[in-house]
């Protein structure tokens, strides 16, 4: 057999099973890179709403009076001059939790209401958001105060805390802390 040339049909079976080997290891590889990925991308999609909500509320509450008087607990109201969805300085936002089955809105909420304005503008601004930790710095003691009624003065900051469900971007689980400009008493008409 000095004379054979080509390959016998076992050499071919074995070099198909060997390619067909190496081909099943490199799609179950390249599935896992597609699969990462796309878990990637949902993350920073909600990290960049995450990000963009936290500098939005910074925005409104940093420059704002706040209204401690008539926020119950898991409520924060401010009036501020940062641009609004009411288009107007002066606009009354309350921060809420809406739990309510009856509005299509759900969790972490607005009501902004223009100066001139009767009725609010109710804006849903997280849905994963469940709860609203509301905590005031009280310039006498330096300790934070869910209550405040509690106060001996005016607050020298606020700090929101924003639990949520498993779905929600790490980075509401962090505190936002702002020091408070100013506070107000204001009389929110219903």
């Amino acid at each position: 057999m000095t004379g054979r040339r080509g390959t016998t049909v076992l050499e071919l079976v074995v070099a198909l099973v060997i390619t067909a080997a190496v081909a099943a290891a490199g799609a179950s590889a390249f599935r896992q890179v597609v699969d990462r990925r796309v878990t990637v991308v949902a993350a920073t999609r909600s990290t960049e709403r995450a990000a963009a909500l936290r500098a939005t509320l910074r925005e409104w509450i940093g420059t704002a009076s706040l209204d401690t008087l008539l926020a119950p607990p898991g409520e924060l109201h401010v009036v501020t001059n940062a641009r609004t969805p009411a288009g107007t300085p002066g606009a009354r936002v309350r921060l809420y939790i809406d739990q309510d089955p009856e509005t299509p809105a759900r969790g972490l909420c607005a009501a902004i209401r223009s100066p001139a304005s009767e009725s609010p503008i109710t804006q849903e601004l997280d849905g994963t958001i469940t709860a609203l930790l509301v905590e005031y710095l009280d310039r006498a003691t330096g300790q934070w105060m869910r209550e405040p009624a509690l106060l001996a003065g005016r607050p020298r900051a606020v700090r929101l805390t924003l639990p949520g469900d498993e779905a929600q971007a790490p980075l509401w689980q962090l505190p936002l802390t702002l020091v408070a400009v100013s506070y107000t008493h204001l009389t929110l008409p219903t």
